[in-house]
C-alpha cells in the first residue's frame, strides 16, 4: 500500500468517517506561508450532482423506412435538415422525402398473379360449401321423411295406440316430438364424435352409442305381437279392420254353411217322398260341399292372418322405422362429415385469402410510405430521436442517394414545447438521485441562462454500452425535464445540469480538497500558530466544491489547501482504532 496520502474527490469522499485521536503532536508540519489556506465558514451548503449531457425532444414525431426489401430502399430526394416546418406545410402536404418506389412495384406485380388465384379458389371453396350443405340438407330431409312414414305405416298397420305402446317399450321415439328430440341428441353425439380432442383420447366416443348409424340386430324381433291379439289391445288399425274382417266373412260362411246344411236336409226328405230328382238333391249336396270349403277357406286366413300375416307385417314395418332412424343417423353422420370437409377446404382458402389481401395491403401501404407528406409543424432532424454511437454505425447516413435498411429513422419532428437532457449518473451517485428532484441547467451555448428542471426518469440498471469498452464504468441513464419552453434551446445542445440533492442550512464547510485520506482516516492541516497539524474530522455531505464538516474544526479555522511539502505519513502503529480515539476525545472535551 502506498504510503502517499491521498487528496479526496468529489466521488472518493465517504458518508461517514470515524474521528480518530492524534497522539502528541506527532505528523505535525512547520507552516509554510506558501500554502494556500480556506478559513472555515459556516452558512448554508447546496449539495448537488453535477454532470454533463446533450438537449433533446422528450416526445418527437419519428418517420421511419416501412419499405421491406432486403436490398435496402434508396433516397430520391429529402428536405433539408433544420427546415422549419410550417402548418401551411401540412395543410399544403409538402413532400418531405420520397423512396425509390420500383422495387415494391416490382413486389406488387409479382403478387398480383398469386393473389387473384387464391381468390378464385376461395370463391370456388365457398360455392363448394354452399353447394354442399344444400344437398346435405336435402338428403337428410328425404330421409326423414322417409322415417315419418315408416312410423306412419306402422302406426297405421298395428293402430296409434299399440305402436305408441311397443315403441315406449323398446325407448324408440313414438311421435314428431320425440324423433325430433332423438335426433337432436344424435346430433349432439355425432358432433361431438368429430372433435379432434376427444379423438385423441383412447376411449371411442362411439362405444356404446345408440346414434352411431351401424347395423345392428333389430329390436322389433323381440316384440310378441300375438299379445296385442289375444288381449284385444289393438286399436283402429289396418290390421284390426282386416282381422274383422275376416272374422266376418267366416261368420258369414259359417251361416251359409248352416242354412246350406237346412236345405240339403230338406232335400233328402223331399227325394225320399219323391218330390225331387236324385240330381237336385245331388246339386243342393254340391252347394253344402262348397259351403263348407267356403268355411273352412275363411277360417283358414283367418289363422294364418293371426298367426304368421299379423306378426310378419307388423315385425317388418317396426324394423323399416328402426332401419329409418339409423338411416337418419347415417344420414346425418354423413352430411356432417361432408359439410364439415367443405367447411375445412373452405376455412383454409379463406384464410389463405386474408393473408394474401393481408399481404396486397401490406404492400400497397409500404408504396405508399415511399412518398412521406408533413403531418406537424416542427424542425426537420435527419434520422431518429434516440440515435448513438451504436445506431449511427449500423445504419448509413441519410442523404439523396443513401440506401435505408427496413426501420431505418429518415426524419425526427421534435416536440419543441418538451425538452429535456439526457445525463448519465455515476454509481457513486446514484442513490442520492430521486425521482422529481430539482435541477439547475446551463445550456453551454447560453451559459449566462440558468433554467429550472426536475428529474423525470432515473434508470434501474446501469447503461450496458457504455461500459462495453470499460467495464468498470457504471452509469445509469437519466432524464432531467426542463420547466418551460426557451426560443434559444435546439436539440443537440450540450448543457450541464446540477441536480440538487440536499441543502444544508447552517453547517461549517471547507472546500473538498482540504480533506486528505490515509489508511480510512480523513484530516486536514490546520493552522496551530506558526505550523500545521494535522487534525482529523468527520465530515458529511459535498458537492463538487465543498464538504460539510461535522467535527473536529470551529468557525474561522485556517485550513491549507494542499499538503506541506515536509509532511511525514503516520506510521500503522500510530494510529489508533475509531472507537479509542473517540474515547480519548471525550475525555479531551471533558477536561477542556
Amino acid at each position: 500500500m502506498s504510503k502517499k496520502p491521498i487528496l479526496i474527490t468529489g466521488i472518493s469522499i465517504v458518508a461517514v468517517a470515524a474521528v480518530i485521536a492524534i497522539k502528541g503532536t506527532q505528523g505535525g508540519a512547520a507552516a509554510d506561508t506558501t500554502l494556500p489556506e480556506f478559513q472555515v465558514k459556516r452558512g448554508d451548503l447546496v449539495i448537488d450532482v453535477l454532470e454533463g449531457g446533450n438537449i433533446h425532444a422528450l416526445q418527437s414525431l419519428e418517420i421511419k423506412n416501412e419499405v421491406k426489401i432486403n436490398a435496402g430502399t434508396k433516397i430520391l430526394e429529402i428536405v433539408d435538415e433544420g427546415y422549419q416546418i410550417t402548418q401551411e406545410d401540412v395543410e399544403n402536404r409538402m413532400v418531405l422525402a420520397r423512396l425509390d418506389p420500383s422495387g415494391i412495384e416490382e413486389m406488387i406485380v409479382d403478387h398480383d398473379v398469386e393473389f387473384q388465384q387464391t381468390e378464385a379458389a376461395y370463391a370456388e371453396s365457398k360455392q363448394s360449401l354452399e353447394i354442399e350443405e344444400s344437398e346435405s340438407l336435402s338428403e337428410v330431409k328425404l330421409t326423414r321423411q322417409v322415417l315419418r312414414f315408416a312410423l306412419l305405416d306402422f302406426q297405421k298397420f298395428v293402430g296409434e295406440k299399440a305402436a305408441r305402446e311397443v315403441l315406449q317399450s323398446l325407448s324408440l321415439p313414438y311421435d314428431s316430438d320425440t324423433i325430433m328430440a332423438y335426433e337432436q341428441d344424435a346430433t349432439e353425439q355425432i358432433l361431438k364424435s368429430f372433435d379432434a380432442q376427444t379423438l385423441l383420447t383412447d376411449q371411442d366416443p362411439t362405444d356404446d352409442s345408440p346414434f352411431t348409424g351401424n347395423a345392428r340386430e333389430s329390436q322389433a324381433a323381440t316384440v310378441d305381437f300375438a299379445i296385442l291379439l289375444e288381449t284385444d289391445r289393438l286399436g283402429e288399425g289396418e290390421a284390426e279392420q282386416t282381422m274383422r274382417r275376416l272374422k266376418d266373412e267366416a261368420l258369414v260362411a259359417k251361416t251359409e254353411l248352416a242354412v246350406v246344411t237346412e236345405s240339403v236336409e230338406g232335400a233328402k226328405r223331399l227325394h225320399e217322398k219323391e218330390f225331387i230328382t236324385k240330381q237336385t238333391l245331388e246339386n243342393e249336396m254340391v252347394g253344402l260341399e262348397k259351403a263348407r270349403l267356403s268355411l273352412q277357406t275363411k277360417e283358414t286366413e283367418l289363422g294364418l292372418f293371426r298367426d304368421y300375416e299379423f306378426p310378419k307385417e307388423a315385425e317388418k314395418m317396426l324394423s323399416n322405422y328402426e332401419e329409418s332412424l339409423l338411416e337418419l343417423i347415417r344420414e346425418k353422420r354423413e352430411a356432417i362429415a361432408t359439410v364439415a370437409r367443405a367447411q375445412a377446404k373452405y376455412r383454409s382458402a379463406k384464410r389463405r385469402y386474408e393473408l394474401e389481401m393481408k399481404k396486397r395491403e401490406d404492400l400497397q401501404t409500404q408504396l405508399e410510405s415511399c412518398v412521406i407528406y408533413a403531418e406537424k409543424p416542427g424542425l426537420v432532424a435527419y434520422g431518429g430521436a434516440n440515435d448513438n454511437y451504436y445506431t449511427s454505425r449500423y445504419y448509413d447516413a441519410i442523404s439523396e442517394g443513401a440506401t435505408l435498411k427496413l426501420g431505418q429513422p429518415i426524419i425526427t419532428i421534435p416536440d419543441m414545447s418538451r425538452l429535456g437532457v439526457d445525463v448519465d449518473i455515476h454509481e457513486s451517485h446514484i442513490k442520492k438521485i430521486e425521482l422529481g428532484q430539482r435541477a439547475v441547467i446551463t445550456a453551454d451555448a447560453e451559459a449566462d441562462k440558468v433554467l429550472d428542471g426536475r428529474v423525470s426518469k432515473v434508470a434501474v440498471l446501469p447503461d450496458s454500452n457504455a461500459s462495453r469498452y470499460n467495464p468498470s464504468l457504471k452509469v445509469y441513464p437519466s432524464t432531467v425535464e426542463i420547466q418551460g419552453t426557451h426560443d434559444f434551446l435546439k436539440p443537440g445542445m450540450t448543457a450541464k445540469v446540477k441536480i440538487i440533492v440536499d441543502e444544508l442550512k447552517d453547517v461549517l464547510y471547507i472546500p473538498v480538497q482540504a480533506v486528505f485520506v490515509e489508511k480510512d482516516q480523513q484530516f486536514v492541516f490546520l493552522r496551530d500558530g506558526g505550523e500545521y497539524k494535522r487534525q482529523l474530522v468527520q465530515v458529511g455531505n459535498y458537492n463538487d466544491e465543498f464538504i460539510e464538516i461535522v467535527e473536529g474544526l470551529g468557525e474561522g479555522d485556517s485550513v491549507a489547501l494542499r499538503m506541506p511539502d515536509d509532511y511525514d505519513p503516520l506510521e500503522e502503529d500510530d494510529l489508533v482504532p475509531a472507537s479509542m480515539a473517540e474515547a480519548g476525545d471525550s475525555e479531551s472535551k471533558k477536561d477542556a
